[in-house]
């Protein structure tokens, strides 16, 4: 394949991709102009199509170019993954791994499982997002993350080339401060939902769209969605501090109590989902990849025990 014997042509490409500009992708590659430019006119004879369109303000992807670009960012992952795995054999050192982790994943077993990893590899740098499916998954599916623990798309959304291994079933349900009025109602129907204010975490469409279609079956408005908020600690303060709802899996709670908020007593559950580790399936075989997935593995079972019982007690 020309392209993989030509793979140095690549990093160039990228940085034109990132930058849209000759001048700054030349200087992030202490390169000059003339040379890069060179080297992006050999990748474009190689691949027989035009990458970029050359503009009076830059460098734009042509249609060729965007193609290639997810392939690109993935060849170049596999470079650097495989220079850190040489490095981790000759002097017991490795590179950097970038997980991305949902809003339960982040706050419990994550770190959890990095610190393991740090025992057995030190050296090892760990770059670690928190957010929702549409926050995370296009990263991972872009090559931007090696590694995601998350509610798991269908296999059908999966791109060729990712994987997913299922660690268990989680259960969204409506949260709301202790104070709130529906606390202290027996019962909580689909309209007592519908009249009250929310709070979506970050961007959270697949729970938005779940949470709507619940209360249109009911012949209920949309969620009055109030704020929306990147933090999950502002999530929990604004439930107590005001007369809001939101919507988190069950394990969180559990997992991370919070004294002024609980489940309200509503019987249904906005969906239930399946959550594991979703990567790059030509990763799984690098060591701190299966190693991060392992510790998972064995902190998961412990953690579902706790949660069994404490919601045994409730």
């Amino acid at each position: 394949m020309p392209l993989l014997r030509n793979a140095d042509l690549l990093r160039p490409f990228l940085a034109v991709a990132r930058t849209g500009n000759l001048s700054a992708a030349a200087r992030e590659l202490s390169l000059s102009q003339p040379a890069l430019t060179k080297s992006v006119r050999r990748l474009e004879q190689l691949v027989g199509a035009a990458l970029f369109d050359r503009r009076a303000r830059g460098m734009a992807l042509t249609s060729s170019g965007s193609a290639l670009l997810a392939h690109a960012r993935l060849i170049e992952a596999q470079c650097r993954f495989a220079d850190a795995e040489i490095e981790s054999i000759v002097r017991g050192e490795v590179g950097s791994i970038r997980v991305g982790a949902g809003p339960y994943w982040g706050r419990t077993l994550v770190p959890l499982a990095i610190a393991r990893l740090h025992e057995r590899f030190p050296k090892l740098q760990i770059d670690l997002e928190v957010g929702v499916n549409t926050v995370v998954l296009p990263k991972l599916f872009a090559g931007d993350l090696d590694l995601v623990m998350c509610a798991l798309p269908a296999a059908h959304a999966l791109p060729p080339g990712i994987e997913a291994e299922d660690f268990g079933e989680f259960h969204l349900r409506v949260l709301a401060g202790r104070h709130h009025p529906l606390q202290r109602k027996r019962r909580v129907t689909v309209a007592d939902l519908a009249r009250h204010p929310w709070v979506l975490y970050q961007h959270d469409l697949d729970t938005l769209e779940k949470l709507t279609q619940m209360l249109h079956a009911a012949g209920q408005a949309a969620p009055d969605v109030r704020v929306v908020t990147t933090s999950l600690h502002a999530v929990m303060q604004l439930l107590k501090a005001g007369p809001y709802l939101a919507c988190l899996a069950d394990a969180y709670l559990s997992a991370r109590p919070e004294p002024d908020v609980a489940i309200v007593p509503f019987r249904r559950e906005i969906w239930s989902f399946h959550s594991g580790a979703t990567y790059h399936a030509s990763l799984r075989r690098f060591v701190p990849i299966a190693a991060m997935i392992g510790a998972l593995r064995e902190l998961f079972p412990d953690h579902g025990r706790r949660e069994g019982r404490s919601r045994s007690r409730r």
